[in-house]
């Protein structure tokens, strides 16, 4: 017979250190997704009415206006990037669950 840990009941190192590590991050995982969860409505709608008043702005301005120095684009990147950042806040919301 083989002399393991298992048979004579001797903890595992990795093992222990592992469960201790896995039961200190469970308090920080859980407040950060109760804060997270407590925001989401107003996250979604600060990021969702600028996405959508960026892009309306940059869509009127470049329909009635034919000035060169006017940023279309750069108005249309913020309002791409405000539903990428919606995006990540929702990833990161499902990366803590």
């Amino acid at each position: 017979m083989t002399n393991s840990s298992y048979e004579t009941g001797a903890p595992e190192g990795p093992g222990i250190l592992t469960a201790t590590l896995w039961l200190l991050w469970q308090p920080v995982r859980f407040s950060a997704l109760a804060l997270l969860v407590i925001l989401e409505p107003i996250v979604k709608f600060v990021l969702s009415a600028s996405a959508l008043l960026r892009l309306l702005t940059a869509l009127f301005f470049k329909a009635t206006l034919n000035r060169p120095d006017f940023p279309f684009w750069g108005m249309v990147v913020g309002s791409i990037g405000c539903v990428a950042l919606l995006a990540l806040y929702y990833g990161l919301m499902r990366l803590l669950r």
